[in-house]
């Protein structure tokens, strides 16, 4: 009994439980055997057990619509023995079970005991998720992403006037044994760190340099006291700095953040790779070190932070490997009449791992690039180098249509919306969703605008546009029982094609009509319901969802990567615990739930 109780500790809720507490089990539980069809509970009646299954099945039924089950692993009952209320289902046994029976004194006796263990039953599926999360073995990871900038974290500051003499502040700085000081000037603060003094000691005589107001930073990125400090890691990431001033809410400086110290909270290497591509030389030395960015990637995971956090963080250190990618490969002539975008996930800053590269060039009009095919194909080989796998729709900068003059692109667009095939409809969401990258910006920001007005002139096609959420059928069928795929593979479902699709196509669909300058889906979601068109509820809802599907899609592709498999979008649902099965069929629900509302708003039914 004791041995399987141990191996029933890996789960949860157990998982929560000290060995004093399954102990309390082994002396007080039972394992029964029943066959199938036998009916464990009738509806309105008591639990007098906990029951937890050691093989079988168990279905749930409600007014004889089935509305659980239960498999190896699961647990039922414990909430019904919380809340002292009888059962709302039926409980049938349909495959012949063997269990554990925990008396119902033990259980609430063990409960008292163990609050962590007691919020599980009687928590929503969410708060169970970040419950077990911050029961993981690298749960400091977790409490790092909600954890805040506090003083004991900062450095002294050191400030003098801008008219102070250079030689005295330095001495100031060494009296002090500071690494950077803070500069008062008539109108706020400068900084000055090592990169200012030696940028002084170059160009001290032929500039006259002389007080430290002329080689300060000015003006400079600063945070506020109590800034998460996930937020401060990815400002400092996004700016390339080692030194970030804090202020208090009256706007006076508190003290001098330095990178190293927020660096010593993780236990990954998210500054080490950053350094390392920054301080690459050589384009040999930049692929190396972007390798790396998949081991950052597990650990986060594995540590239960969040999938949108871990995006936003490959995707600045993914924007840092293009941009190194464009000066090492990409002619200096070109710099200033050429923009380097990203497109589809890498645009929206939602891609995690390596799946595919989406990419384009826009020249200026006129500028003729010279060897455009030879240089095209350079930073593609790079980009799979580095583990960028090819798209499999050719949306990269070798295929002709995706390197073209503004004007060209503009025609392009007009080919776009005034023949909506599917195809070009597919066109305007790669497009739409765009960053640029690297070189002129103002080339993309232009004609990503025009294409946005073009598409808004033709309120049919944003119909047309929306109706692609309709493709793919959801995985949920009638009874909450979910529709898998067939032969190679059986029992799992494609969680891109039936959740993380329509949620992503139907938001891009409300921000191209809404005129939404966001990319990312988080964001569009933000700004939908800040404009009134979400509700708060259903906007947290959808954001609570994406978090879901898009967690199990990244344990799904890390574990295939560390099996050496092809990476895809399917997950298994044999390999899900009923918690995770749960949470998602919840995201499934909210997908259909809001897909409804796209299509209301849009008027699907009425599309051809």
């Amino acid at each position: 009994m004791m041995e399987l109780l141990k191996n029933l500790q890996a789960y949860p809720p157990f998982s929560l439980l000290d060995v004093e507490a399954i102990r309390e089990f082994e002396y007080a539980g039972q394992i029964a055997y029943y066959p199938s069809e036998t009916i464990l509970v009738e509806a309105g009646h008591l639990f007098e057990m906990l029951y937890i299954i050691i093989k079988g099945r168990v279905e749930a039924y409600h007014d004889d619509e089935l509305i659980n089950v239960y498999d190896n692993h699961d647990s039922f009952g414990g909430i019904e023995h919380l809340k002292q209320h009888p059962s709302n289902e039926r409980y049938i046994v349909s495959e012949e079970l063997i269990c554990y029976e925990i008396p119902k004194h033990i259980f609430l006796a063990v409960c008292e005991k163990n609050h962590a263990f007691r919020d599980y039953f009687i928590t929503s599926l969410v708060e169970r998720a970040n419950l077990l999360k911050e029961k993981q073995e690298y749960a400091f990871m977790s409490d790092l992403m909600i954890a805040r900038l506090e003083k004991n974290l900062l450095h002294d500051v050191c400030i003098v006037e801008y008219q102070t003499n250079i030689k005295e502040a330095i001495e100031k700085m060494e009296a002090q044994k500071v690494s950077a000081l803070l500069v008062h000037n008539q109108e706020g603060y400068g900084i000055v760190t090592d990169t200012n003094l030696r940028q002084y000691i170059l160009r001290r005589d032929e500039q006259n340099l002389k007080t430290i107001g002329q080689i300060q930073t000015n003006p400079i990125i600063a945070i506020q006291e109590g800034e998460l400090l996930f937020n401060v890691l990815l400002l400092m990431t996004q700016h390339s700095i080692k030194h970030l001033p804090v202020f208090n809410d009256k706007s006076e400086p508190i003290g001098i953040l330095e990178l190293i110290d927020l660096v010593s909270f993780f236990s990954n290497q998210t500054h080490l790779i950053t350094v390392q591509i920054e301080s690459a030389t050589t384009l040999e030395a930049t692929i190396e070190a972007s390798k790396r960015v998949i081991v950052m990637i597990g650990a986060l995971h594995s540590k239960g932070v969040k999938s949108r956090y871990i995006a936003k963080l490959v995707s600045e250190i993914n924007k840092k490997i293009y941009t190194k990618l464009f000066h090492f490969i990409i002619p200096k002539e070109w710099h200033e009449y050429c923009a380097l975008i990203l497109l589809g996930s890498e645009g929206r800053g939602e891609q995690i791992l390596r799946t595919d590269q989406d990419n384009a060039f826009v020249f200026a009009d006129g500028f003729v690039p010279n060897d455009v095919e030879k240089i095209s194909l350079s930073l593609i080989e790079a980009l799979d180098d580095i583990g960028f796998p090819r798209c499999e729709g050719n949306v990269m900068v070798i295929n002709p249509k995706w390197r073209q003059h503004a004007a060209d692109y503009d025609q392009l667009f007009d080919v776009w919306v005034e023949n909506p095939t599917p195809n070009h409809i597919m066109d305007v969401a790669i497009f739409f969703d765009s960053v640029c990258i690297a070189g002129k910006k103002s080339l993309h920001t232009d004609i990503r605008q025009a294409l946005i007005n073009k598409v808004q002139q033709y309120p049919i096609l944003i119909r047309h546009f929306a109706k692609s959420i309709e493709n793919f059928d959801s995985a949920l069928g009638l009874f909450s029982q979910f529709l898998t795929s067939h032969k190679e593979h059986k029992n799992e479902i494609d969680i891109k094609k039936t959740a993380l699709f329509p949620m992503v196509h139907g938001v891009r669909a409300l921000a191209l009509e809404q005129g939404i300058e966001a990319t990312n889906t988080y964001e569009r979601i933000k700004e939908l319901n800040n404009n009134g068109f979400l509700s708060r509820e259903d906007a947290q809802a959808m954001i609570e969802a994406l978090e879901v599907i898009n967690t199990l899609r990244l344990h799904s592709q890390l574990k295939q990567y560390n099996t050496k498999k092809a990476i895809t979008n399917y997950i298994s649902l044999a390999q899900l615990g009923k918690m995770e099965r749960d949470l998602l069929k919840d995201a499934l629900k909210t997908v259909a739930h809001f897909r409804k509302i796209v299509s209301y708003h849009f008027q699907l039914s009425m599309v051809g």
